[in-house]
């Protein structure tokens, strides 16, 4: 099937019968499946029901009112975790988003995209749907915060739509957290790197109900930025940095006030002290929340960081000894070059996570593979399987005999697309002993391995297991190759050079 419809109805009666219609006419050339996430108390239900009993191709789930918490949010989550079809589409039920889209868009993911956001705001699209023009500025100012807070957001111009459609595998295994309605908008933040399109939307005014926008809405959209910013390691990155900075600066400038003022220090050794209780401040914070992403990568990540600061420092005594003569109060002597220093460490610190982040052109061996996905877990060994369970290749060099317990995890990664992590139990015994190592199996799909079907087998035999700081590198390394592929391939590589060869040698 290649593709699956999620529409969440909310007491649609009066527009439901047409839609399905539009939608039968629209999608005469695919195979499809419509799937109906039900909230409705009035007639949407049993016309749904009536319509699943006529045609195989529909199906509806019906949320009890004990289960409908979160709204049309877990309705649209709830519907795509269902979908069967390779592709998945969200649209609303009351008739603003036009199912003629659909091929289109359908069209659009089939060239390549990840991604494709009917816009309200393209050139030959409307927004006359929205009403009034207070319902019009509302929703122009909501998406001008989400694409000034997050970069991701900027890769469509309407992050807030609710007309979309996505490669099913790229939700596979996302966690989303929706507070409010803006399913998309969440979807971008946490997939950075993907390949969004966008076709123009006519934005119809709404069939018959009332519209389920109020303010209590508005509230929970805030609530949603707030959470993205809180939970998403990486996001909105500059701000992070930006209210480090700016706490650092406090700090800075109350320590020159106490050292240099009230306990009489020398103006440069004032500075000195200073400026180091600043660096240790935002160093910390900075690694725990500006690059939270990257904690499998800290110890380069410090080392520039700190190299970059200590060249803001040095901007910093630059400018602060250039202005011992000008007669202005230390403290703001040193507010004026701790803002030329920040500029400097921000351009230059900011910069640092391309610089780190980057994957040779050339292809990747399997030997190679193996060796970067060890080292970012900290496994023992790592073996790639093929589709038929032959090991392809091993690291370190002695051969690899598949157990059991891994057999049975690479066929269960295989079934669900998606990584596995597993400890062996540890021992039911009242005084078992600490110091026994304990086996630990991570199993990766290897989506641009040299096969079909093949797996990455990672095995660690230690006292501490695997966790999920292991398993979040070892993915964070597959992705990188994965995204140097597709730049590869945009490129114009030839189709031979794969991304992971499957010479060990190489």
């Amino acid at each position: 099937m290649e593709l699956t419809v999620v529409v969440p109805t909310r007491n649609e009666a009066g527009n439901v019968p047409l839609l399905i219609q539009r939608l039968r006419n629209s999608l005469a050339e695919l195979p499809f499946e419509l799937l109906f996430v039900d909230d409705s108390d009035d007639g949407t239900t049993r016309i749904l029901r009536e319509a699943a009993r006529k045609d195989p191709r529909i199906a509806m789930i019906h949320r009890r009112p004990e289960g409908r918490l979160g709204g049309l949010s877990t309705a649209v989550v709830t519907g795509m975790a269902r979908a069967r079809g390779r592709l998945v589409c969200v649209m609303d039920g009351d008739l603003q988003h036009p199912p003629e889209l659909i091929p289109e868009m359908v069209a659009r993911a089939r060239a390549g995209a990840d991604l494709v956001v009917a816009s309200r705001y393209l050139p030959g699209a409307t927004s006359r749907g929205l009403g009034s023009w207070s319902r019009r500025l509302v929703s122009r100012g909501a998406t001008r915060v989400a694409r000034t807070l997050f970069l991701e957001a900027r890769a469509s111009t309407d992050p807030l739509a609710g007309f979309f459609l996505c490669r099913t595998d790229l939700i596979r295994g996302l966690e989303f957290r929706p507070v409010g309605f803006k399913i998309l908008l969440e979807l971008l933040v946490c997939t950075p790197g993907s390949r969004v399109a966008e076709v123009p939307l006519d934005f119809q005014p709404r069939g018959a109900g009332e519209s389920k926008a109020t303010i209590a809405q508005g509230w929970l959209y805030l609530q949603h930025l707030w959470s993205l910013i809180r939970d998403v390691p990486g996001s909105a990155r500059r701000w992070k940095f930006a209210a480090v900075g700016l706490s650092g600066l406090g700090i800075l400038l109350a320590a020159l006030e106490v050292l240099g003022a009230w306990l009489g220090w020398p103006a440069l050794l004032a500075w000195a002290g200073a400026f180091a209780l600043s660096l240790a401040w935002n160093t910390v914070l900075n690694l725990r929340l500006t690059f939270a992403d990257l904690r499998r990568e800290r110890s380069p990540l410090l080392r520039g960081y700190l190299l970059s600061a200590l060249g803001s420092g040095a901007v910093q005594l630059l400018a602060f000894l250039g202005l011992r003569y000008t007669g202005l109060p230390l403290v703001v002597e040193g507010l004026v070059a701790a803002v030329a220093g920040m500029a400097v460490n921000a351009v230059v610190s900011l910069r640092l996570v391309r610089w780190g982040r980057r994957v040779p052109d050339s292809p990747v061996g399997s030997l190679a593979l193996l060796q970067r996905l060890a080292r970012a877990a900290r496994a023992d060994q790592a073996a790639l399987l093929g589709a038929d369970m032959a090991v392809l290749a091993s690291y370190p060099g002695e051969q690899y005999r598949p157990t059991r317990t891994v057999r049975d995890l690479w066929r269960r990664a295989g079934t669900s697309g998606q990584a596995i992590m597993w400890t062996t139990p540890p021992s039911g015994r009242a005084q078992a002993r600490a110091s026994v190592g304990v086996d630990s199996i991570i199993v990766i799909p290897a989506a641009a391995g040299p096969r079909d079907g093949a797996r990455v087998v990672l095995l660690r035999h230690r006292r501490t297991p695997f966790t999920s700081a292991d398993l979040d590198a070892a993915m964070r390394q597959m992705q990188r190759l994965g995204r140097a592929d597709a730049r590869a391939q945009a490129t114009k590589v030839p189709p031979t050079s794969s991304r992971i060869s499957p010479d060990p040698v190489r």
